[in-house]
Parts: C-alpha cells; structure tokens; sequence
C-alpha cells in the first residue's frame, strides 16, 4: 500500500508562506504576516477561501507592503521632487511604485472578492443548517 503524503492547506487553509525569502527588513516581515492573516481571515468569514487562493493573496500582501514602503518614502520627500542632474521638477518615482501598487492590490481585492462591492456581488456559499429537535437526543440518527 503507497504512504499518505500530507499537504499542508487541506483544510481549505493557505500555509503562510516564509515572509523571510521574501522580504529583508523584520518590520516588512511583521507587516506581512498581519495582512496575510487578515486576509485569510477574511476570505474565510466571506467563505470565499481556498488553497489555490494562496498565491494571489501572497501576490496582494507583497503589493500592501510594497504600497506601505513606497508611501513612507513619498511622505518624506513628495510626490515631487528635483532631478538630480536637471533640477527639473519630477515625479518622485517611489510616488510611481505607490501607484502602481495600489494599482495591483486593487485588482487583486476584486479579483480575491475582498473588497466590500465584490463580496456583494459575489456568490454566497450557503452552508446547510442542521435542525435539531428536542426528540433527537433520544431517538438513534439513520442514514
């Protein structure tokens, strides 16, 4: 008889990934984790979660920290900014990733039926209520 392998995310769950392989500084690391699990836990209230989701999510999580890194770094110098060799106004172009994040991390919510307008939109799973009566504490369950 062959050996069972175990496969981790068979209860619908996604395993988190190693946040380490993708980003360097412990508070990216950190800010990840926190998205990652709210997201999970979203998508699993909106009973929307599955494990071929995991790399999607793992997609919107590197755009909401990629968003946060590129909104720190706008906040300090400007949407505009000199350039180096002209002095010509520019635009800063931690202002274009901010852009192009939020850009991505838009589509992915809509894409992942996170965001408040898709979950409405979206089908919802109704999960079969199991009436219990009084009687069925005494009476044997058949079938």
């Amino acid at each position: 008889m062959a050996d069972v392998i175990e496969i981790a995310g068979g209860d619908g769950v996604p395993p988190e990934p190693n946040w380490r392989s993708i980003f360097g500084r412990a508070a990216d690391r950190e800010a990840a984790s926190s998205y990652w699990k709210s997201i999970i836990s979203e998508m699993r209230g909106a009973e929307k979660l599955a494990v071929a989701n995991s790399h999607a999510v793992i997609r919107l999580v590197v755009a909401y920290v990629t968003f946060d890194q590129s909104a720190k770094e706008v906040i300090k110098s400007g949407p505009v900014i000199k350039a180096k060799k002209t002095g010509v106004p520019t635009y800063n172009p931690w202002w274009t990733t901010m852009s192009n994040a939020a850009s991505q991390a838009q589509a992915l919510e809509k894409e992942l039926c996170i965001s408040p307008r898709e979950r409405g939109a979206g089908a919802k799973v109704v999960k079969k209520q199991t009436r219990t009566t009084g009687s069925a504490r005494f009476l044997k369950q058949r079938g």
